[in-house]
């Protein structure tokens, strides 16, 4: 059978689920086939009335269209660190943020000449493939076909075979079987394959919300969805629920322009039945897989005890799956991507909000690592003020010559708010009420401390420092 279909290439497979997209495009107001709408509407009553955030984990939950969420880096095979390390003083994966350049005269703050981690640059692998094997290691046509189209999976629920991903389609039409019982046995996932589509139902996960989107929006995105699929004309009234149609390619426009549907991909994304219940093995998986860090403190006590006593297992799962690689601290576990790819958001980065996110958590790191003799608690409390000030001097040293967004220098508000989001996102700080935790992950991405702390030079957090300066030339990567 394997054979066969790999020979014969994209062809359905007995016992997948799915009523196919063949024929399925057609007018926005073509017949109904199917009352979904009445579910859309009820779906939609209850997003209207929510709160954003409500709004928000009611949408995630019924739709389950979310992408992965991961550290890159690999870890160095030949300088493993104890599991009981903890991540303050640990290694470090990253050297610094990827800047273009640095400023002229800058002064190096008291742990830039620390050693700089153990796995060097992050890699820059390509899209959605196997990570890279050392030589010798060769592996299985077969498992390298299904790890890369479980990785596609995970990182885009929905792929068609016109979409953005269509090159990978044919993967995960071959191992439709195998990839749909090993995503409900291994995580509880619903995997749908068609002849034009395969769209994976994932669990609810708090934070994954469609950017931009308000209630309204996520009603009217919903009813438009129901309309489309039961045949009826729908209500774009919503800028932002037209184009997410489009990017889901239920909407499209044929060679004339005139608006299509494809119905039958409208039907598979709406809303099913949920998920059965979660006990601890799915929920810390579930977890484990779709973000970055998983700390033990935040776990219950039974998914705890199930996580501590399976992590060996569970690491050589999920590499053998998604070819993920498993850091394990004292404070929990983050299942780090080699490639660097399967995530929906990068950090580091090269863009404004990722390079001063990771200058941002770098200096907080200096200012707030536990000593190695003091008891390393998961998170720390990070002074407001504090904030203020190393944005301030990171902005200031890097903004300009690293040609960050015009928009953001000029509203250092929205600054702030957007750069300590994209640090909450990845699970580097956690909200306290109205301030802010320092989680222990965040070290990863700071140098080693050095034994005698030194002042920076920051204008708007610590005092100037007068002693001769320690000069590095322009360009120097920082």
């Amino acid at each position: 059978m394997e054979q066969h279909e790999h020979a014969t290439g994209a062809g359905e497979a007995r016992g997948r689920t799915g009523t196919g997209r063949a024929g399925g495009a057609g007018q926005l107001t073509a017949q109904p086939s199917a009352d979904l709408y009445p579910a859309a509407q009820a779906l939609a009553a209850r997003l209207a009335e929510a709160s954003p955030e409500a709004a928000h984990d009611l949408f995630t939950a019924a739709f389950g269209l979310y992408g992965a969420r991961h550290f890159g880096g690999a870890l160095d095979p030949d300088d493993p660190t104890p599991a009981g390390t903890s991540w303050w003083h640990g290694p470090t994966a990253h050297h610094s943020a990827a800047l273009r350049t640095r400023p002229l005269h800058y002064r190096r703050g008291r742990r830039d000449a620390a050693g700089q981690g153990a796995n060097g640059p992050l890699g820059t692998a390509g899209r959605h493939r196997k990570p890279e094997r050392p030589p010798g290691s060769a592996e299985p046509a077969v498992a390298v076909e299904r790890r890369t189209a479980a990785r596609l999976l995970l990182a885009h629920p929905l792929v068609t075979d016109t979409g953005p991903h269509a090159a990978g389609f044919p993967l995960i039409h071959r191992h439709a079987d195998w990839l749909a019982e090993r995503f409900q046995r291994v995580l509880g996932y619903r995997l749908t394959v068609a002849a034009r589509h395969a769209r994976l139902r994932k669990a609810p996960m708090p934070g994954r919300a469609l950017e931009g989107f308000t209630p309204a929006s996520y009603a009217c995105l919903v009813l438009a969805l129901g309309a489309l699929a039961d045949g009826r004309a729908p209500d774009l009234d919503q800028p932002q629920a037209l184009a997410v149609l489009r990017d889901w390619q239920v909407v499209d426009r044929d060679r004339d322009g005139a608006p299509t549907v494809d119905r039958e991909l409208a039907a598979a994304l709406a809303p099913a039945s949920a998920l059965p219940a979660a006990g601890p093995e799915l929920t810390v998986r579930r977890l484990l897989v779709e973000t970055p860090v998983v700390l033990l403190d935040e776990l219950s006590p039974a998914e705890r005890d199930w996580l501590l006593r399976g992590r060996a297992a569970e690491a050589a799962l999920f590499a053998e799956f998604l070819g993920l690689q498993t850091e394990v601290r004292a404070e929990g576990v983050a299942l780090l991507d080699p490639a660097d790819e399967l995530t929906d958001l990068a950090l580091p980065g090269t863009d404004t909000l990722a390079q001063a996110a990771l200058l941002l958590v770098r200096q907080l790191v200096e200012e707030l690592r536990p000593l190695p003799e003091d008891t390393a608690p998961p998170a720390v409390l990070i002074p407001d003020a504090l904030i203020d000030g190393a944005l301030g001097d990171v902005t200031d040293d890097h903004g300009l010559r690293a040609g960050w967004s015009p928009e953001y220098l000029a509203d250092r508000p929205a600054f702030r708010r957007d750069v300590l989001a994209l640090l909450e996102r990845m699970g580097l700080i956690a909200p306290a009420g109205r301030a802010w935790l320092l989680r222990a992950p965040a070290a990863r991405y700071a140098p080693e401390a050095d034994p005698e702390p030194v002042t920076g030079p920051g204008r708007h957090s610590r005092p100037p420092d007068r002693r001769a300066p320690d000069v590095e030339g322009p360009g120097r990567p920082g």
